[in-house]
C-alpha cells in the first residue's frame, strides 16, 4: 500500500474516512483498534508480518485527551498487564489514600477509608487478600497465559477454577470465600467503580478479576496514538466497517463510505454489538454504559470532605476524584446531573461508552470463527488485559504458534 493511501492518526484525529481509497489488500486486516486490535498487530508487526488495521478510533477505549492530560475511557493499568504495557505509557502509580477516600453505602450512610467501619472488617480484608494471592491469582495467572495459545473456551476447560467463577455471581463468590463485610465496606464498591456493573448481575471471574486491583499495584498511563501508528508503520485507516464477505482468497470488509479492503487473514476486534452484528451471532454478553467527564468547579459540602469518593451500586454516580487542580474525574452509569455534586461546575470534557464492558450474560464466543478469521476483543472477559492477550492469540493463530 502506498504511503499516500494511509490515514495519518494524530492526537486530534477521532474518525475520518478515505473516499479515494477504493480496494485495498493487506495479509492481515485488523478491524477495530481499540487495546486488542492495536495488541494483535504490533505482535503481527513485531514478528514481520504484512497487517492493516482499519479503526473508527484508535485507542478504543484507550481514550487519553493530551490537552487535558485525562483518560477517559480505560483509566489505569496493573503491574501484571504484560500486553497493556506495550501500548499505554506509565504516568506512575495510582494511589488512593484511605484517609482521604469516602465511601458511600447510601444517600445515608458513608464513611471514610480509615474509620472504625473499616477497622472492624479488616480481618475479612486480611482474608481476601491470602484468597487473592494464594489461590486466585497464581491460577488466573496461569489460565490468561494459556488465552494467548488456546480460545477462551478451552482455556477454562483446563482452568476449571476459572470455568467454575466465569459461571457464578460475584455475590456468590463473596459468600462462598466469607469476606461479604469487607466487600459491602471497599471490594465491591472498587469493583463498581471498575466496571459499573451491580454486584449482584457481575460475573465471578471478572468480579475477581478488577478485584485483582486491591493487592496488586495500579498505575495512571497515558497514550501517543501517533506514537503507537508509527510502530505498525502508519498502516492505520480511519474507516467504520460495515459488511465482511467471504471471498476464493480469504475476506472483504467494506466501509461505511464503499471502500473495500481485501486480506487473506481478518481478525474482528470490533466492541461485541458490532461483530455481533458483522458475523451475524445469535446471542453475546451485553454490556454496561459508562460515562466520563471531566468537571471543573466548586464540589458541594459532601464532595469536599474528600478527595475522592467510591459509591455503592445503588448510584448512578460510581467515583469522583479531585485532581488537586479544581478539576475532577466523575464516573457514572448513566448521564447525571452534576448540580447534585457541585456548586458551580463547567464540564470541560466527557464521553459515553454504550458498550463500555460486556459483562451481562455468560456465552464464551469462539475466537476461531472461521477459516482465517478471528474473534478479538472483550466479548468473553472485561479489561485492558484480557482484551490485550485475545489480540494477542489472534496474531499467535496467524503465526502459527497457536
Amino acid at each position: 500500500m502506498s504511503a499516500e493511501l494511509n490515514a495519518e492518526v494524530t492526537a486530534e484525529t477521532t474518525a475520518e474516512t478515505n473516499p479515494e481509497v477504493t480496494d485495498i489488500t493487506a495479509e492481515t486486516i485488523v478491524v477495530g483498534g481499540g487495546i486488542a486490535g492495536m495488541s494483535c498487530a504490533l505482535k503481527l508487526k513485531e514478528n514481520g508480518r504484512d497487517v492493516l488495521v482499519i479503526t473508527d478510533e484508535l485507542g478504543g477505549r484507550v481514550c487519553y485527551r493530551p490537552d487535558l492530560d485525562s483518560n477517559f475511557g480505560a483509566v489505569f493499568y496493573m503491574d501484571n498487564y504484560t500486553h497493556s504495557k506495550k501500548i499505554v505509557t506509565s504516568k506512575g502509580s495510582l494511589n488512593v489514600k484511605l484517609g482521604d477516600l469516602m465511601l458511600h453505602t447510601s444517600p445515608t450512610k458513608a464513611f471514610k477509608g480509615v474509620s472504625w467501619t473499616m477497622f472492624t472488617s479488616l480481618p475479612q480484608m486480611l482474608k481476601f487478600m491470602k484468597f487473592m494471592k494464594k489461590t486466585f491469582i497464581p491460577e488466573y495467572s496461569a489460565y490468561k497465559k494459556d488465552c494467548e495459545t488456546m480460545q477462551v473456551k478451552d482455556a477454562m476447560e483446563k482452568h476449571p477454577m476459572m470455568k467454575r467463577y466465569f459461571h457464578m455471581k460475584a455475590s456468590e463468590v463473596i459468600a462462598e470465600v466469607g469476606v461479604d463485610k469487607i466487600c459491602d465496606n471497599f471490594i465491591s464498591k472498587f469493583a463498581y467503580a471498575c466496571t459499573g456493573s451491580r454486584i449482584d448481575e457481575l460475573g465471578g471471574l471478572d468480579f475477581l478479576n478488577v478485584a485483582q486491583g486491591v493487592v496488586i499495584p495500579l498505575f495512571d498511563f497515558t497514550f501517543d496514538k501517533d506514537a503507537y501508528a508509527q510502530k505498525i508503520d502508519n498502516r492505520v485507516i480511519i474507516d467504520t466497517i460495515v459488511s465482511v464477505e467471504k471471498t476464493e482468497d480469504g475476506w472483504k470488509v467494506t466501509g461505511k463510505d464503499g471502500a473495500e479492503y481485501s486480506c487473506k487473514n481478518l481478525v474482528l476486534a470490533t466492541t461485541g454489538l458490532t461483530t455481533q452484528k458483522l458475523l451475524d451471532i445469535p446471542e453475546v454478553r451485553q454490556p454496561t454504559t459508562l460515562v466520563s467527564y471531566l468537571v471543573k468547579g466548586t464540589p458541594n459540602a459532601e464532595i469536599a470532605k474528600a478527595g475522592s469518593h467510591y459509591y455503592s451500586d445503588m448510584f448512578d454516580i460510581i467515583a469522583c476524584a479531585g485532581r488537586g487542580d479544581g478539576t475532577f474525574n466523575v464516573f457514572s452509569r448513566t448521564e447525571i446531573d452534576l448540580g447534585e455534586y457541585f456548586e458551580e461546575y463547567e464540564v470541560l470534557y466527557y464521553r459515553v461508552w454504550p458498550e463500555a464492558l460486556f459483562t451481562y450474560g455468560e456465552q464464551i464466543q469462539p475466537q476461531d470463527w472461521d477459516e482465517n478469521l478471528w474473534i478479538a476483543g472483550d466479548i468473553n472477559g472485561l479489561g485492558l488485559e484480557p482484551a490485550a492477550i485475545s489480540g494477542v492469540y489472534a496474531a499467535n493463530r496467524i503465526l502459527g504458534v497457536a
